[in-house]
């Protein structure tokens, strides 16, 4: 691969597991000797030291560089909230130019930067300026990751609205499973989403306390993420 590109990664909501979704892509890139990377626009709750970046990187097995930390991740606050709200307390505002700059200068020294978003698709950034806005502006292929079970329906249908809506190229859904999720309603699920959402299902992920177990499970996931990245892999 010679042409960098980049892959965001969405979720329905917070905590659904898309940090760690990105540790997993990221370190399944790195073993098919992809030069990859991560990036996180905005951290919440931990400025200091902000435990996505940690989380994800650790999952790849990877340390922080403290040297490219203002790039990886440009903007952390302490509040635990939306970023706007977090920006506010500090009296501070996202410049959304800062953002762009760091994601330019990260996706050129990469093969592929993986993006991973703020809670959901919809979060503000600013008053003014909502997180999926700005990546319409970017036009950066988009991947959902989504809860498995109960209540998982409206919120991947709209997530999936909104890209549309905006024109930002979707991926796929990824399905992950809780500890006690109802095997009859997960598979009707992701039946359903697919269907009445046209969307890819590129995967489940079980609920494995055991990274290696679950990193064996998101292969075929990243197989067929790497072949939308480069079409020329059999």
């Amino acid at each position: 691969m010679t042409e960098e590109k980049s892959i965001f990664i969405t979720a329905t909501d917070t905590g659904v597991g898309k940090t760690t979704v990105c540790g997993l892509l990221l370190r399944f890139l790195l073993e098919h000797s992809i030069k990859a990377g991560y990036q996180k626009w905005a951290s919440t709750g931990d400025r200091e030291n902000p435990a996505d970046l940690e989380s994800c990187l650790q999952t790849a097995g990877l340390k922080v560089d403290p040297t490219i930390l203002e790039l990886q991740v440009p903007y952390r606050f302490d509040f635990p909230a939306s970023p706007h709200l977090s920006a506010e307390l500090e009296n501070r505002e996202i410049d959304p130019e800062k953002i762009i700059s760091a994601y330019q200068t990260m996706s050129a020294d990469h093969e592929v930067l993986i993006v991973e978003g703020v809670g959901g698709l919809l979060v503000p950034l600013t008053r003014d300026l909502l997180l999926a806005d700005l990546l319409a502006q970017l036009q950066i292929p988009t991947i959902i990751v989504a809860r498995s079970g109960l209540g998982t329906l409206n919120h991947t249908l709209l997530t999936i609205e909104s890209l549309r809506s905006r024109k930002i190229p979707l991926g796929g859904v990824i399905f992950t499973d809780g500890e006690d999720d109802n095997e009859t309603l997960v598979v009707d699920n992701m039946k359903t989403i697919a269907k009445i959402g046209q969307v890819e299902v590129l995967g489940r992920l079980p609920y494995y306390p055991n990274l290696q177990d679950l990193f064996k499970s998101f292969t075929p996931v990243g197989e067929k993420i790497l072949k939308q990245i480069n079409p020329t892999v059999p």
